[in-house]
């Protein structure tokens, strides 16, 4: 257990949507960071702990308030910004001034290419930012002090990444991948426009061409491996409040065989603590077992040269709160699952 002295301070932007509050919830019960500041414009003034579902129990709220952005004032160890995606750059450089690190969870700091941030991100563009930006997936990644923003991958990316990167690592596949991400309700955010009627007993596909993650999976491929791959990425709704389940399909090169593959995801995963290989024969990843958690369930699965392989994770923990904390974490230098759900916490059946 840290002192009171050893606290990071820590502030929650954008605090009043979903991952906000799963950002509260488990910020709150970290023995390593006091959250001391939480935005909300909508909210202002409001108690934070009768707001939280996760906190109307409590016998004893405590007495923070939301606070507008512009509230911010002192200095934060970490800031975590929850707000929408675009709404970050417009104050990058007055909340820079207030920590020494952002992590981000919205898509503003995803990718460098500029004709890509202009058509997925176009605020990243109008604001200019000396401190330097990182892209971060906790398994992956270094860790690079010298940038200011810590941009988490998004959701389905991050999901569709654990699926091929073993396979692009030891260069197994061919270039030509196809995946197709399903998601729950809660991917969307407070502010989707689709009515729980449309969604409920449902499945369609959202998005066939031209999602955002799309190109941020060909760009992590590509900084972290210096690998390319030809990707068909759609994505389609699911009737679930949350959770994930990205699956790709792939053809192996000639000679390569399902030992090469297990090997490969054996190798890549066994050491990583929040992510859980499925052999074949073993069962496959489902969404159940780890909503609620920050686990991903990984499989892969090969007849003849054709491959399977499949990833699910709890979008706004993995894909999203539980990432954040897992990087702030190894930034912090605190052991990598403190703070994170280590079970599913009822969540079965």
């Amino acid at each position: 257990m840290s002192s009171a002295s050893q606290l990071k301070k820590a502030a929650i932007l954008g605090g009043s949507g979903f991952t906000g509050a799963e950002l509260y919830r488990l910020l709150r019960r970290h023995p390593g960071f006091e959250v001391t500041f939480v935005s909300s414009e909508s909210n202002a003034g409001l108690p934070v702990d009768k707001y939280y579902t996760g906190s109307i129990h409590r016998k004893k709220p405590g007495g923070l308030k939301f606070s507008r952005v512009s509230e911010l004032d002192g200095h934060f160890d970490a800031v975590f910004s929850c707000l929408p995606t675009g709404e970050l750059p417009k104050i990058i450089r007055e909340v820079a001034e207030h920590t020494d690190y952002i992590f981000n969870v919205s898509g503003d700091y995803r990718i460098t290419d500029t004709a890509l941030l202009q058509r997925h991100y176009p605020e990243t563009l109008k604001h200019d930012f000396e401190g330097g930006w990182h892209y971060f997936i906790p398994e992956f990644s270094e860790i690079d002090r010298s940038k200011k923003v810590v941009n988490l991958p998004g959701c389905m990316a991050v999901a569709t990444i654990y699926t091929l990167y073993p396979l692009v690592a030891n260069d197994l596949i061919e270039e030509r991948v196809i995946t197709d991400a399903k998601t729950g309700s809660s991917g969307g955010g407070k502010s989707t426009s689709e009515h729980h009627a449309e969604r409920t007993n449902n499945f369609r596909a959202y998005k066939v061409h031209g999602h955002r993650h799309k190109p941020e999976i060909e760009h992590a491929l590509t900084y972290h491996l210096e690998r390319t791959v030809d990707l068909q990425f759609s994505v389609y709704s699911l009737d679930l409040p949350r959770g994930i389940m990205a699956t790709s399909y792939s053809l192996l090169k000639e000679g390569v065989t399902a030992v090469d593959v297990r090997k490969a995801f054996y190798g890549a995963y066994a050491a990583k603590p929040f992510l859980h290989y499925i052999p074949a024969g073993s069962g496959t990843p489902m969404i159940k077992t780890v909503n609620g958690t920050n686990f991903a369930e990984i499989g892969a699965y090969v007849e003849g040269r054709n491959c399977v392989s499949l990833a699910t994770i709890d979008n706004l923990l993995k894909g999203a709160a539980g990432q954040a904390v897992q990087a702030a974490n190894l930034y912090f230098g605190f052991p990598e699952e403190e703070g994170l759900p280590q079970e599913g916490e009822g969540a079965w059946p």
